[in-house]
């Protein structure tokens, strides 16, 4: 009887200490997922951002010749661009 418990007892520990372990093995690759995730993501954040800066600026320069354009044809109209 003795021997019986015994054995139940450790077969209950190693059970217990499986799935704890397993149970480790779980939250460390949803940790590693998460992490590859949030990596992803800032990465994507980051070529949005560069292309939002890339639009301003083909933004701005065509927005500069047209300030430019406008300068020239104001100073043909009133003589002085000669």
């Amino acid at each position: 009887m003795r021997k019986q418990l015994l054995v139940l007892l450790a077969a209950a520990v190693v059970c217990v200490s499986s799935v704890t372990s397993c149970g480790q093995a779980v939250e460390h690759e949803v940790r590693q997922r998460v992490e590859n995730k949030v990596q992803q993501g800032e990465q994507r954040a980051k070529e949005e951002v560069e292309k939002g800066k890339q639009r301003l600026e083909q933004e701005g320069q065509k927005a500069k010749k047209g300030i430019e354009r406008e300068v020239q044809k104001a100073k043909k109209q009133t003589g002085k661009g000669q």
